[in-house]
Formats: C-alpha cells, structure tokens, sequence
C-alpha cells in the first residue's frame, strides 16, 4: 500500500496569505465558542502551575525522597491518577486545590475570553480557577450593580446548571466542575472531575470516553452552527474532551490555536478529509495533527490550525479585531501570589514513611511496573513495622502476595496471603479479610485448582454484608465469572462479569471496567463470536493505554492477536502477539507470556513452521510448569502432541493428547476439553479406526454444545463429516459439512469457512462426481486463503483444484 504524505492532507498556508486567513477566520461577523485548557492561565500575572508541575510538588510532600525522581519519569503517569492515590491517602477533601483561590490575576486571555462573553459567545472551560469569573467581574464594574449585565452571568458547574436556558446570557461552561461558584458563592466540590474515578462516573451505557450525558444537551446547542475556537488544550485528554469534540456535527468550523514559544508570528494549517482507517496509518503524526484529522474527516468540518504563542496571538491579532484595549489588565501588581511550593509547604498533610511508600508502591503496581512496586513494598513493610503501623503492615504483606501471584510465584503468594490472613484476624479487619480471602481464591485458580478457588471466593462472598465495599464486591463477582468460564459455564460467566461491570461503572474505575471488557472478550472469544470479542478487547486496551497500565495491557494485546489469529489474519495477530509478549516480558507477568508464546506457536504451527512452533510451545510449557499452571500444561502438552501428529508419530501424538485430556477432567476444566478429544479422535482416524474416532468426534461435539461453543461445534461437524464419508455414509457427510459451513458463515470466522467450502467440495467431487459445484466450492475456498494468506492451504487447494478440473476435462472429451 502507498504510503500517505501527511502534507497532502495538513496543508500549509503560505506565508504571504497567512494574515489574510487569519482575518478571515476571526471577525465579528461570525458567532463563536471556545472551548479552553490550562494553557490559558499559566502566563504572567497568573502563573497556574502546568498539571505536571503539581504531580512535581505533590511527590515532593507524600512520596518517599528515594522514588520522586523514578516517579517523576513515569511517562504514562496521568495527573488524575496521582490525584485521586493522593485524595485516598491523604486529602480527602484535595485541599491542595485550595492553593487556585490564591490565584486572583487574570491575564490578557482571561480579558479578551471575557469581552468575547459579554459578545455573546460561549466559553467552555476545564480549568479549575477561577481566572475567567474574576475577568469577568472586573469588566462588569465598570457598569453599575442595577445593569441588567450583572444578573447575566451564569457559571455552569452542577447537574442543574445544565438545564438552565443561557441563550442572551453570560455563561461560563466549567465542564470539569469547580470547588465552587465564586460569583454566587455556592459549594459545589462534589462536581469536581480531577480524579480517574470521577472521569469514568456517570457516563453514558456503553460509552467510556465522553462527557456526561446532561451535559450533552447544552454542549451541543451552544457550539451549533458556530466556529470552535480551542485555546490553551493539548488535546491529550482522551476521556472526554477529545470524544466530545469527535461527535460534534453542527459545529461550522474548529479553529485550534497550538501554542508555541518558538514562533514571532503564524502558521496557519488546514486539514482535509481523509478515510478514517487510512489515519492510524501515517507514520510520524503526532497526536493533535491526528485528532485534528479525525475532526476533518468524521463530518466533513472544516479545520484550521494556528500555530502560534498564545497570549502574544490574542494581544497582537484578536484583540483589535474585537476591540479590547485590556484596560482591566494588571500586569504589573504589588502582591505577590505564593507559588504552589509555598503553599503547600504551609498545607500539606503531615504523614509517615509507609504511607509515602504506599502511594508510590500503588503507583507503580497500578501501572505495571513490577520490579518497582516489589522494591516499594518491601521497604514500605519495613518502614511499617519500624513506626508499629499495623494496618499498612497488613497492607504490605497483602501487596507482596499480589506481587507474587502476577510473578507467578504461587507459594510464596500463598504464605504471603497467609500471614496477611492471619494479621486481619489479630487486627479485626472484616472487609481486608474478604480480600485476603478473594486472592486466596486467585491463588488456586492459578494453579488449576477450580474446586479450592470457588470454595474461597464463596467463603469470602458469605462474609460480605451492605456496608461492604463496592471494590470487594467486584472483585468477588469477577472472579466467579472468570471460574465459571473455565468450567464451561458461559451463561454464569457472563451474568456475573456483567455485574462486576456494573459496578465498576457505579465506582467510575476504569482499570477494573477494562478487566470486565478483557474477561468478556475471553467468553466471546471463546464461543466463536469475533465481533463482539474484538469490540470488548480494543475498548479494554483503549483504556489500559490511557491509564498506563502494562499488565492489563499484555493480557488484552494477548487476547486481541488471538481473536485475529481465530479470524485468519495471522500477519495481524502476529503484531498484537509479539507486543503482549514483550510488555508480559517487561512486567514479569509470566502467565501472560505463556499465553502469547502459546499463540505464537499456533500461528507458526498454522503456517508450517514446525521448528519455531515447537519452541514457542516449549517456552509455554517450561514457563507454565514454573508459574505450577497445570490448566496451561494441558494446553501446551495438546499443541506438542500436534506437532507429532503432523510428523506422523501417531504413538507419542496419542501420548501428550490423553495426558493432556487427564489433566483436564481432573481439575474440571471444560474450556478446551472437546478440542483435544478431538485431536485424539484424529490419531484412530489416521489409524483408520473410523468408529473408535467418531465416538471422540461425537463425545468433542456434545462437549461443545453444552459450552455453546458454537466455532467448536462447527469444527466437530466437520470432523463427523469427514469420518461418516469415510465409512460410506456420504449424504449425512455432506450434511455435516453444510451445517458447519452454516454456522461458519454465522460467526464471520474466515478460515473455517475456506475449510468449510473445501471439505464440500471434495465431498460433491468424491462421493457425487458433481464437477461443477465442487469446483464452485473450491473456487470460493482458495479465494478465502489467498485473502487470509493460508500459503499451506493455498497449495493444496490449487492442486485439489487441478486434479478435478483435469478429471472433468478429461470425462467431457470421452463424452464429445
């Protein structure tokens, strides 16, 4: 495919013409709303710290002296993360934002958003001071308090702002709430959106990233049929802003002013539209030039781009136009606003080491950083025990457990969440008990022992009451969903994983939602149904990239390279497998690693790479025998046995498929049960042991229907079909291989239906002599291979085809 030049769509205004587009893109002909960022306020005499200067200062008071320079450099580190550790662990009430009340200069785009209010244009703000209000107020002094102007100004922060009319008024929209309504002096802190919890509440069903759907309403009609000026944003925030702008369709024009300290003048740049899917595809864009793109594509808007330095563009352009001569600015002012270090070195809460250890041990667990969340614990447990502080003794012993787990470090998890057990005794920590008692449960699911880990997780749900956290409460949910999968018991599955979502949604935790999309992307998967696994699995990494959470990450990328692997795209799926492995590599999450090299493996197997299949399925296996995975052994002990079937070494084949079958039964797993029952049935049918083999055909059918795996079902079909040929019965074999072409086309599963359509037309050409529909059938077939690049299949599909057509050439010339 030609590569795209990103200069055919992000044109370049000439130099001698800039001026002219910028005075055609601003005049006071047309209406406007803004929509404006912290960009805004960080210029003289305001001086609002960047985000990443507060997550700076705040590491410097509640994080451990030794881990603030690591911190620092956690480049998937998100401001509303850090916030809401920190309002869990030391400001409640995120007093530190108190520090914007002592900020009460506006500066010169503060004064000019003003004069554009009092023309009746629209601002839309995410910052939390209160520049704008105080703007503003200075520009209605000069009008006396009886002016209608003052009963004009609206500041829109609660849920009942929104459904107020601000036509013909002065409003400013605080989309991500305020501590309060400095104009009427109203407390409204419970509208805050600073935290990751409070981004992901109240949004609407099924939408993860977009605002809050009673804002909607009043969004969509103030920026109708006008120009979107976008003022101090970067365009990085990803959950609602950036959706938001997508889904606008009555805007006339986006006008984004990318602020730049390098430029004396303009650049001005506009963006024309492109196909969607093309978009990811150019190398070398940068995040704002593809959403801008995206902007320009989506509804056919027209886009433009200034890039420029901000405050000077206001002052020397804007300005004029408008006619704002700043005389309410104060530039120069004699008292002296405290910076945010001061502040805080006067407000911060007094805490212990452990707890500084415990925000950082947090921070990196939650982002996958292993190495580093073990060596946080560590010294968080001793700091804890040095101070006498039992609760986060508890707390540390519990987080090495976990550690452990994703390790793969079974036993030492287990004693781990022993001594953790025994300390929520000695302590009377109910609700901690309950979730020393759910890892337990993690810990016997791992290591294959479904009978251990339910009788646990049940433990811990009977100790539940309704003062029980919502946390709690999710995770024993998922975890029973997750075990019924493993038993075969979809329905149960997903009724429970539904519910775990449910509340996850209510909490507003994304990192648990995007668990609950991964997990119901498994059961889809598992059933065969592509679409609605693939659905889940990209909004669950969608998520995990945002957060900056590796280990979700790995297993997500794990499930969405199987799902094009299943779907016949192995060059695709190969790069999702490739990414999981090298992040589970990364995060030490072995269970992962063994999945992708397990997948790997299949995919070379599925390309007649025996050598590297085998290696991929030995790494699986050693790493599964490490982590005492016995579920993974049995898999990998099949997909061993398939490379000796291959090789026609039917005797070791037979071998690895029935220990690999023992082990299932053993420990109740149903998941893949069929499939190696069928595999087995596959060396008597080598063997040429037709009834041994449909009795494990038919025995691998019912297990899958009673899994309603409907992928499994077809496969089985066709494996009957093929025996009940061989044994004389061929109209049922045809049947057969009709019902699961059926159900192939059902699922939109590519390579199953090639196989389909071969198996038929070999079937119409062997048992029927009927030349044209088989060949009409392979035809289709060899056209699905060439599309998936099956080169094995492609092969022996052509020859197939060659033999027949010769045959029936042949049969036609004895006729003429």
């Amino acid at each position: 495919m030609k590569e795209i030049n990103p200069e055919e769509f992000i044109l370049k205004i000439p130099e001698e013409d800039t001026l002219k587009e910028i005075n055609a893109l601003f005049t006071e002909k047309v209406a406007y709303s803004f929509l404006v960022g912290a960009g805004i306020s960080m210029d003289a005499p305001s001086y609002v710290p960047s985000a990443r200067m507060f997550v700076k200062e705040l590491f410097n008071y509640y994080a451990p002296d030794d881990e603030i320079e690591s911190l620092s450099k956690l480049e998937s580190l998100r401001y509303e993360f850090l916030v809401e550790k920190i309002q869990n662990l030391f400001d409640k009430d995120l007093t530190f934002l108190d520090y914007l009340d002592e900020v009460k200069e506006p500066n010169a785009n503060h004064v000019f958003l003003a004069n554009m209010i009092m023309r009746y244009n629209y601002i839309i703000t995410t910052n939390f001071d209160f520049l704008l209000e105080m703007a503003l107020k200075n520009k209605l002094a000069s009008f006396p308090m009886y002016h209608s102007y003052h009963k004009k100004v609206m500041i829109i922060i609660t849920k009942e702002d929104y459904e107020k009319n601000v036509r013909l008024q002065f409003p400013i929209i605080k989309i991500h709430g305020s501590k309060w309504d400095c104009i009427k002096g109203r407390p409204t802190k419970n509208s805050l959106i600073t935290t990751i919890s409070a981004l992901g509440k109240d949004k609407e069903k099924g939408k993860t990233f977009a605002i809050e759907p009673f804002k909607k309403k009043l969004v969509d009609s103030i920026i109708e049929n006008r120009d979107l000026v976008v003022m101090g944003y970067s365009g990085s925030d990803d959950f609602d802003i950036s959706p938001m702008l997508k889904e606008l369709t009555s805007v006339k024009r986006i006008i984004w002013i990318d602020h730049t300290q390098e430029l004396e003048t303009e650049e001005v740049y506009k963006y024309k539209p492109l196909e969607i899917s093309k978009i990811n595809t150019i190398s070398n864009l940068s995040k704002q030039d593809t959403i801008l793109l995206e902007l320009a594509s989506l509804n056919n808007i027209e886009v433009f781009k200034v890039r420029t330095n901000t405050i000077n563009f206001v002052k020397k352009r804007l300005a004029p136009v408008f006619n704002e001569n700043f005389e309410t600015l104060k530039e120069d002012f004699s008292k002296k606003v405290p910076s945010f270090n001061e502040y805080m070195r006067e407000h911060y809460f007094k805490t212990t080491n452990s707890f500084k250890y415990r925000l950082a041990h947090e921070i990196y667990s939650d982002l996958g950083e292993v190495q580093s969340a073990e060596r946080t614990a560590l010294a968080g447990l001793e700091n804890a025990r040095q101070e006498n502080n039992d609760i986060n003794e508890m707390f540390f012993t519990n987080a090495l457990g976990l550690l452990y787990l994703t390790k793969g470090d079974l036993e030492n998890a287990l004693e781990k969440f022993n001594e953790t057990l025994k300390l929520t005794d000695k302590l009377d920590q109910k609700n901690e008990k309950i979730g020393v008692l759910i890892n337990i449960g993690e810990y016997y699911r791992n290591k294959g022992d479904l009978k251990n880990s339910l009788k646990y997780i049940i433990d811990a749900s009977n100790q539940t009451s309704d003062e029980t956290p919502n946390l709690l409460k999710f995770s024993i949910f998922n975890s029973l969903g997750v075990i019924y999968r493993t038993n075969g018991d979809v329905q149960n599955a997903i009724k429970h994983i539904n519910i775990a979502l449910e509340i996850a949604e209510k909490m507003g935790d994304l990192f648990r939602k995007a668990l609950c999309y991964n997990n119901l992307a498994g059961i889809y998967f598992f059933q065969g149904l592509l679409e609605p696994a693939l659905k889940n699995a990209s909004e669950a990494l969608k998520i995990d990239e945002l957060l900056g959470d590796l280990d979700d990450m790995a297993s997500n990328l794990n499930t969405i390279g199987n799902i094009y692997r299943t779907a016949g795209h192995y060059n695709e799926a190969l790069k999702y497998l490739e990414r999981a492995h090298r992040t589970a590599d990364k995060t030490q999450n072995l269970k992962v690693k063994g999945l992708a090299a397990n997948s790997m493996g299949v995919i070379y197997f599925n390309y007649g790479k025996l050598e590297l299949a085998m290696k991929m399925y030995n790494e699986a296996y050693e790493i599964r025998k490490r982590l005492g995975d016995i579920s993974g052994q049995a898999t990998s002990l099949n997909n061993i046995g398939l490379i000796h079937r291959v090789r026609r070494d039917y005797k070791t084949a037979n071998e690895f498929f029935t220990q690999s079958i023992e082990i299932a039964e053993r420990i109740g797993e149903k998941t893949h049960l069929g499939v190696r029952y069928a595999n087995r049935a596959s060396i008597y049918e080598a063997k040429r042991d037709f009834q041994k083999a449909l009795e494990e055909y038919k025995k691998a059918l019912a297990i899958e229907r009673s899994q309603q795996n409907l992928h499994g079902v077809a496969n089985q079909l066709m494996n009957i079909g093929g025996i009940l040929g061989d044994m004389g019965n061929h109209d049922e074999c045809i049947e057969n291989y009709a019902k699961a072409l059926n159900i192939m086309e059902e699922l939109k599963i590519k390579p199953g239906i090639a196989q389909a359509l071969n198996n038929l037309g070999s079937a119409y050409y062997k048992y029927k002599q009927d030349f044209e529909k088989s060949i009409s059938l392979l035809e289709r077939s060899l056209e699905i291979y060439k599309e998936i690049d099956d080169p094995r299949m492609m092969s022996l599909t052509t020859q197939n085809l060659g033999r027949i057509k010769s045959h029936y050439e042949s049969q036609r010339g004895e006729k003429l």
